[in-house]
């Protein structure tokens, strides 16, 4: 019977020194992950930073080029209607100027 405790104590020692060692290990796991969620988290936040930079550099390299080509494409809209208007108006300008020097007003 004496053998029998012993090896039941023995046991349960055994049991607490394992239980003992896996919460250390738990603990050290623990901690690195933690300090390794700490960097992916700075890596992340530096990443999403330049990111958002590049983004709006390209969006406003983007909004210039439209706005460019927007203004180009309505400056020679405008001047072609312009350059129209004259040509329909050069006839009666002519005819005004015409009446006028010859005196028939």
């Amino acid at each position: 019977m004496n053998e029998v405790i012993k090896s039941i104590t023995e046991a349960e020692a055994k049991a607490a020194e394992i239980k003992a060692d896996a919460l250390q290990k738990a603990a050290e796991i623990a901690a690195t992950a933690e300090m390794r969620a700490e960097e992916i988290s700075r890596k992340c936040e530096t990443d999403c930073k330049l990111f958002r930079e590049n983004q709006l550099k390209k969006a406003e390299r983007d909004a210039e080029a439209n706005y460019e080509k927007e203004i180009s494409e309505k400056s020679g809209k405008a001047k072609a209607y312009a350059d129209l208007l004259i040509t329909k108006t050069d006839g009666t300008v002519n005819e005004i100027v015409r009446r006028i020097t010859r005196g028939s007003c």
